[in-house]
């Protein structure tokens, strides 16, 4: 069977975010109303609030591409980014759930975002992260949405709010670098330049940093121990940069957490997001000394309702859950010929994503979530018998997969304490898995081809670069070769059958547009390629020969 003519979906439609869809939309613009209706009915979301035991209690509003609820602190209203296709932009909008009125509370220009939004402690103004003019900041402004915004705090990375201090005294946040994750407290007190506390560094992961009501402790995920965990430590404003706690840091979890952790407005309880989908709450008790229950779980959303922590978030009292509901998301791999026929189904409905063909077109391999546990991982499914064999058992994110093109193995990368690492393994599932390559700290790998040869994998950062898989050198010590960097961007490269030509997408001719180009490919030089554009700006699929 010849791949090129060959094809599996997951069926429903994969998801994709507002500026990636963005990207691929045709000029034309009846082609263009119809690829945003898709894109729409794919990816729309309900907002939804539920209690404190899973019930639903209404569906508000229409669907629309939702992120980002966060309840204001009389939960009468929410905070919610809203994504639009037209614009590429991410604007903020406040509802009203009794009425489902919007009101918009940013307009930020083309290919800007506003996104993280935090209440203040009264209601009356919204803080948030926004890209203006190519620069990141926290800026503020009236809940009501008349007014211009304020600057509040200038930032040279992505900075991710995530929350105002219960007192109003702080905006807490977070941001990653080459060095790891940091967690900030931003005083709002006083005028002039406002200057970030840094309340803790780690070469690990950190995120969702929240203060306690007395802002005496800080709750936060890190995956230090090679899976997300909550934890609680104390919070000193007056600190040294790096210096230890007075006590602890707590681990509260022991089975993971995902994240969306909120203390309750008295200071005796912390809701979050486990990783099998579960909302738990553990007790908390400060005086005369420091304890912490243990986990409950408080109710789980059923497997149609998909809950994340940028989808879904818990009112100060506790009591009150609202969620963007997602379109379903169990898909079914189905195998397809050229003309879009269904020739039938592989293997059992699940959550798939990244699915790609062996060479000789018999088997697929595939991300596959589990929603117990919530981590997805790689597997192999026999196209002729459904056969499922699970490759990789990670505990940290995988971002990408190829075949070898003998099929005898696959590679994957997986981020973990700051690094993008390269990893191979048998296409089986058996036997070891051994280390091909680390890259940059903080710097993301996405694979997308395995060189016919052996030699080569490709991936991109932007520019189009090659790890020598073969190469003598230790794997930690190998380094990227650099095949195509331009003032464009160039992406989602693919070897040719014969290994001499590299079809990959850009945006050379138009910033909003994406295009494949083929490019010569001899031993991996950069001085010697050549560079011409392919007939197809959507098919990246090399027939045979």
């Amino acid at each position: 069977m010849r791949t090129s003519y060959r094809y599996v979906v997951a069926v429903a439609v994969l998801l994709v975010t507002a500026r990636q869809a963005t990207a691929q939309l045709p000029k034309d613009p009846e082609e263009r109303a119809k690829a945003i209706a898709q894109i729409m009915q794919a990816n729309a979301r309900q907002i939804t609030v539920f209690d404190r035991e899973g019930t639903e209690l209404n569906a508000v509003g229409t669907k629309d591409l939702y992120s980002q609820p966060v309840f204001s602190p009389d939960a009468k209203r929410i905070a919610v980014v809203k994504a639009d296709l037209e614009r590429e932009s991410n604007d903020l909008w406040v509802m009203d759930l009794a009425t489902g009125k919007l009101v918009r509370i940013t307009a930020g220009g083309e290919r800007e975002a506003s996104t993280s939004p935090a209440w203040s402690p009264d209601g009356t103004r919204v803080a948030y992260v926004a890209l203006r003019k190519g620069a990141y900041g926290l800026y503020q402004k009236p809940s009501n949405g008349e007014g211009a915004e304020e600057l509040l705090y200038s930032s040279n990375q992505p900075p991710v709010l995530t929350d105002w201090s219960m007192d109003g005294k702080y905006l807490t946040f977070y941001a990653t670098d080459l060095g790891g994750g940091a967690l900030f407290a931003l005083p709002l007190a006083g005028t002039g330049e406002r200057k970030a506390i840094e309340i803790f560094r780690s070469k690990s992961q950190l995120t969702g940093p929240r203060l306690s009501p007395d802002d005496r402790f800080v709750a936060y995920v890190s995956n230090e121990t090679g899976r997300t965990e909550l934890y609680v430590r104390p919070f000193d404003p007056n600190a040294a940069p790096g210096s230890a706690p007075a006590a602890g840091p707590w681990k509260i979890t022991e089975q993971g957490a995902q994240g969306m952790a909120f203390w309750r407005r008295d200071g005796k309880e912390i809701n979050f997001l486990a990783p099998d989908r579960s909302i738990q709450s553990v007790s908390v008790t400060t005086t005369p000394r420091v304890v912490f229950g243990q986990p409950t779980v408080l109710f789980r959303p059923s497997e149609a309702t998909p809950v994340a922590p940028n989808s879904a978030s818990v009112n100060r009292d506790g009591d009150r859950f609202v969620i963007a509901v997602p379109p379903p998301q169990l898909r079914q791999l189905t195998l397809l010929d050229r003309s879009g026929k269904a020739l039938g189904k592989i293997g059992q409905p699940g959550r798939y994503g990244n699915i790609r063909f062996s060479s000789d077109g018999t088997r697929v391999l595939a991300m596959k979530n589990d929603p117990d546990t919530g981590l997805s991982n790689v597997w192999v499914y026999d196209i002729a018998t459904g056969k499922a064999t699970q490759i990789t058992n990670e505990t940290d994110p995988i971002n990408s997969l190829v075949w070898s093109h003998d099929g005898k193995q696959i590679a994957y990368s997986l981020f973990k304490d700051s690094y993008s690492t390269v990893y191979r393994k048998a296409a089986d599932g058996t036997g070891q898995t051994d280390v091909v390559f680390r890259y940059t700290p903080g710097a993301f790998v996405g694979l997308s081809d395995w060189s016919p040869d052996g030699r080569f994998l490709t991936f991109s950062t932007g520019a189009l670069l090659m790890i020598p898989v073969q190469s003598q050198a230790k794997p930690l010590d190998r380094k990227a070769l650099e095949w195509l960097r331009e003032d464009y961007e160039a992406f989602d490269a693919h070897f040719s059958p014969d290994g001499k030509l590299l079809a990959f997408l850009s945006n050379e001719a138009d910033v909003r547009a994406i295009r494949c180009t083929c490019g010569g490919l001899i031993r991996a030089s950069p001085e010697r390629r050549r560079v011409l554009p392919c007939k197809s700006p959507i098919s990246r699929t090399w027939p045979a020969g």
